[in-house]
């Protein structure tokens, strides 16, 4: 698989962690209202084992730092990475508190689901949120997933959502009187 380092909407531009992200991550990271339905801030050990994963993995592969125009302040960070269920590729959001309720959440993963399965052509994506987190949902299903199953994990309920690849249609399906 093969992602693009760069991504980009007529409001943001997503690109690959660099080194001086740190900052903006360790506080994203750490962040008890973004954190909330993601088991609480992060330890700080793991934030910065985390991070210096995605700048690693990060080149060319489906993790995005996701800026505001025009001055590219950093607002969150959008991920396609593999599923716990080690079958699936996940989607996995989170923006900093300043960015929420303008739309700008639905925008980044929109353009990167439509990347994943148009120009990466994935035949599914999946998102695991915890079903108490009624934006993420909202959010989810605006973007064309669907609830597939529900189980508890990390002691709360989980709700997993797909949506899958759009189907191609064949010439042999296609009627032309």
């Amino acid at each position: 698989m093969t992602f693009a380092p760069l991504l980009d909407t007529p409001r943001l531009a997503l690109r690959p962690l660099r080194l001086r992200d740190f900052p903006f991550y360790w506080q994203l990271v750490g962040h008890p209202e973004v954190r909330r339905y993601l088991g609480g801030a992060a330890p700080r050990r793991a934030r910065l084992s985390r991070f210096l994963h995605l700048l690693v993995v990060g080149r060319g592969s489906g993790a995005w730092l996701v800026c505001a125009r025009p001055r590219g302040q950093a607002i969150g960070l959008v991920e396609l990475g593999p599923h716990k269920d080690g079958q699936d590729i996940e989607l996995s959001y989170q923006f900093h508190p300043r960015a929420w309720g303008r739309g700008l959440a639905c925008e980044a993963t929109e353009r990167v689901v439509t990347h994943g399965l148009l120009d990466v052509q994935l035949p599914r994506i999946i998102a695991e949120t915890q079903a108490a987190n009624a934006a993420s949902c909202r959010l989810l299903e605006r973007l064309g997933f669907a609830e597939d199953t529900r189980l508890t994990r990390f002691g709360n309920e989980q709700v997993i959502f797909t949506v899958p690849a759009p189907r191609t249609v064949e010439k042999s399906e296609i009627y032309i009187p």
